[in-house]
């Protein structure tokens, strides 16, 4: 037990004395998630989603600060299916897209480096089954370093629709925002120093 207990205080004091050392040059690896609802109005119809993302953001920094990137994804979301015999009896069907983004951020390197916090903003292309939507907004976040290069990301955005093939033949189609928030794992490539 006695060692249960080293190893715990082993970890706890590495966590504790590790420092982010981002430079201009590396790259940024995420793998993340997140889950998200938005709605839609047609007339005086409102629909109300709910989808999932799975994504990966790949960037560079450009200086200690400043990270741009790629942010390919698999959009998840369901889809209904009536019965053409029985309108009540309706199916949920699970479907899947792939998307892209373009991101910016800016991070607020801190003395210690353990958690860095960070804002930003992004454009995506995002599939709806047979439509798709061009989205723009901001997001800010923090990540916590376990290790001088692995981190944990949480981050908060708001995506509002710029563009959608959905309800072209109609006018009075309106987007809300979509807020999503995204939790994953990150690491940092250095760059080799020569």
């Amino acid at each position: 037990m006695k060692k249960v207990y080293v190893l715990i205080l082993s970890l706890a004091m590495l966590a504790t004395y590790s420092q982010a050392q981002q430079q201009a040059g590396d790259l940024s690896i995420q793998f993340s998630g997140n889950f998200n609802r938005s709605k839609y109005k047609i007339g005086n119809f409102t629909s109300k989603s709910f989808n999932g993302n799975i994504y990966v953001k790949i960037g560079k920094f450009f200086t200690q600060n400043i990270e741009l990137g790629l942010k390919p994804n698999i959009f998840f979301f369901t889809e209904q299916k009536a019965n053409p015999n029985d309108s009540r009896d309706i199916k949920y069907l699970l479907r899947t897209n792939f998307g892209l983004g373009l991101y910016g951020t800016y991070s607020f390197l801190t003395p210690a480096a353990k958690f860095l916090p960070y804002a930003g903003a992004e454009v995506s292309y995002m599939p709806l089954g047979d439509d798709a939507a061009v989205n723009l907004g901001p997001y800010a976040g923090c990540k916590y370093f376990l290790t001088e290069k692995i981190n944990i990301d949480a981050n908060l955005n708001c995506l509002m629709t710029l563009a959608s093939t959905f309800g072209n033949d109609l006018q009075s189609v309106k987007f809300s925002p979509t807020w999503q928030f995204n939790i994953g794992i990150g690491v940092i490539i250095s760059r080799e120093n020569p």
